[in-house]
């Protein structure tokens, strides 16, 4: 059994591959394998998949009709041996240490989840360092408690490891949506709440390409995508007899959909609005998920939104001009 497995999902990307596969091979972790699964590319993905296989060993690579992100990540959740798991988008790249001193850590601590610091990164070697935690929040074992303040743990899929028996145990996939946007939202959420042994450590190590101009989050036609999300953690709270999440998982909706308006255009913000306006109503009427974090500003918003929706989505029309204006300095 190697020590980690590293799932990469990969569709048409075959600009950015080799990239991504140098740095996996470079890994000072030796015992390991890559997963790589091949999402129905229509490009020269499959045939860079091939080469690099037949020279090392430890790439695997699943071929599958397309199916969307989700899916291609389970099938490397099946197919993986590893002790704990690792996901690699296949447009980014790690530094050569990464899964050497995560494992490292990991094991050490008994962790079902440890987590770094990344990386924003531009091909023409420019890079921007995102901090997962707050001061004081990291290189200490922790778990998530409900009905209490939940501090924000940056929401990065692929800076981590994740214990393969506990994701196991505790039924956690990705969502099998259509297509490839925002679908790690759920799978955060899900080892968030059931980890019981949980590490941010301040070490950064991947590097998250900011120019594919191809990458499914600049995808802004995506209206629901985000709802769907927060429809499966909903189903999973149910599943699971987990309610005591729910004030969590309300707080955490809230904040996804003021992000989603703020990123929709204009014309499409009303349609949102409409499916995601009775859930903000409810939100505005709960005092716990304002005690648990949610901003002054936005439970102002919530406020004019049961008076208003017009004024409501006029204020997001301000927030457009506002930023034309600094666009334009």
């Amino acid at each position: 059994m190697p020590k980690v497995s590293v799932i990469i999902p990969v569709y048409n990307v075959e600009k950015y591959l080799s990239q991504c596969l140098d740095s996996v091979l470079k890994q000072t972790l030796t015992d390991i394998e890559f997963i790589c699964v091949n999402d129905g590319s229509a490009d020269q993905s499959a045939e860079i998949l091939n080469a690099y296989a037949a020279k090392d060993k430890r790439i695997k690579v699943i071929n599958q009709p397309n199916g969307g992100y989700g899916k291609a990540i389970n099938a490397g959740l099946d197919a993986a041996t590893g002790e704990y798991i690792g996901i690699l988008e296949s447009d980014d790249w790690a530094d050569e240490n990464m899964y050497a001193d995560l494992y490292k850590i990991a094991a050490e601590n008994n962790l079902d989840v440890v987590k770094a610091d990344f990386y924003k990164a531009w091909s023409d070697g420019r890079k921007k360092r995102v901090c997962v935690g707050k001061d004081g929040n990291y290189n200490k074992v922790f778990r998530l408690e409900p009905q209490r303040y939940i501090p924000r743990i940056w929401g990065s899929i692929w800076s981590a490891l994740y214990k393969r028996d506990f994701l196991l145990k505790n039924d956690i996939r990705v969502n099998e949506t259509g297509g490839a946007s925002y679908q790690d939202t759920g799978f955060i959420f899900k080892t968030n709440i059931c980890a019981e042994r949980m590490m941010l450590t301040d070490g950064a190590y991947l590097n998250y390409r900011q120019d594919n101009l191809e990458s499914s989050v600049k995808n802004r036609d995506k209206i629901f995508s985000l709802s769907n999300e927060y429809e499966e953690i909903a189903r999973y709270l149910r599943q699971h007899q987990l309610a005591q999440w729910q004030n969590l998982y309300m707080l955490r909706r809230c904040e996804g959909c003021f992000w989603n308006l703020s990123r929709l255009s204009a014309s499409n913000r009303p349609l949102y609005l409409q499916k995601e306006k009775k859930f903000l109503l409810s939100v505005s009427d709960n005092n716990a998920v304002e005690k648990m974090g949610l901003s002054r500003k936005k439970i102002r918003k919530l406020k004019l939104l049961k008076f208003s929706e017009n004024l409501f989505l006029q204020r997001h029309r301000v927030h457009d001009l506002m930023l034309k204006i600094r666009s334009l300095i």
